[in-house]
């Protein structure tokens, strides 16, 4: 991958078949939900967890749920580096598509539904997929592009490839670029990435070797996180995650790098 591709933001979902019961304490509404298929009406969508900050911004506990029009979507409450679906083979929920009604919670005592962080009105295609990629940013109407609602536009690689893409979602106050470096490789995978960036799906070879990939200032060997012993499967299609907090070098919320399985 060479060069960085911000997509359309769209701020979108609508959840069909849903298993709906009232809002009483320590009551739950789970949503059914349907493996997306290449020919689906559905739309389809993957949550994700990765504001660091979120209690520090939002003055409120980082515990949250996601709403649909009203019903909540996720099952236990997401935290911090929390995905949801899991992480399985087809790690996304189908949606019905249209215009939609969006909205983060923080639960209460007696309603889980009793602290609106934020609401959005969006739309959602049908047989799209998309991933709601929650950041310290979920606050600022102003700068949308770092709430990170993503298009993933993604092809099933051929044999003998994987489909990656990088996501930086890690909080620099300083907005200073980073490279990712591949130790099996001997060379940068992506070079001079500024916070907020988004790459496109790239087909890369498939090499059933683990890999060390590691987190460093642009242009200098200053690590900022690794994750060793890394192998993809053939033809499938990852999201490289820099995440965190760069402040932080220990704890569940310093910086480093991670990935998720998109297919």
């Amino acid at each position: 991958m060479k060069f960085i591709h911000i997509p359309t933001i769209v701020w979108a979902f609508l959840i069909g078949g849903l298993a709906f019961s009232a809002c009483e304490k320590n009551k739950e509404i789970l949503a059914t939900w349907d493996v997306a298929g290449a020919n689906s009406e559905m739309a389809h969508l993957r949550i994700v967890h990765a504001a660091p900050n979120f209690r520090l911004v939002t003055g409120q506990a980082d515990s949250i749920h996601v709403f649909v029009n009203n019903v909540k979507v996720n099952g236990a409450r997401l935290t911090y580096g929390g995905l949801f679906p899991a992480q399985t083979n087809n790690s996304y929920i189908g949606l019905t598509p249209g215009d939609v009604d969006l909205k983060i919670s923080v639960g209460g005592v007696v309603n889980i539904d009793s602290i609106p962080v934020t609401t959005l009105k969006v739309k959602l295609d049908k047989g799209n997929f998309y991933s709601l990629i929650i950041t310290d940013s979920i606050m600022n109407g102003s700068r949308d592009s770092a709430k990170m609602f993503l298009r993933d536009n993604f092809i099933l690689p051929n044999p003998g490839r994987v489909s990656l893409r990088l996501v930086h979602a890690m909080v620099d106050t300083a907005d200073r670029r980073v490279d990712v470096w591949s130790a099996r490789r001997n060379n940068v995978l992506y070079s001079n990435v500024l916070p907020g960036a988004i790459f496109s799906f790239s087909n890369q070879p498939f090499i059933n070797i683990p890999d060390t990939l590691i987190v460093r200032r642009a242009g200098t060997t200053t690590e900022l996180g690794r994750i060793n012993n890394v192998t993809f499967a053939d033809q499938r299609i990852y999201t490289l995650f820099l995440r965190g907090d760069v402040r932080l070098t220990s704890g569940a919320k310093a910086r480093g790098i991670t990935f998720y399985a998109n297919r």
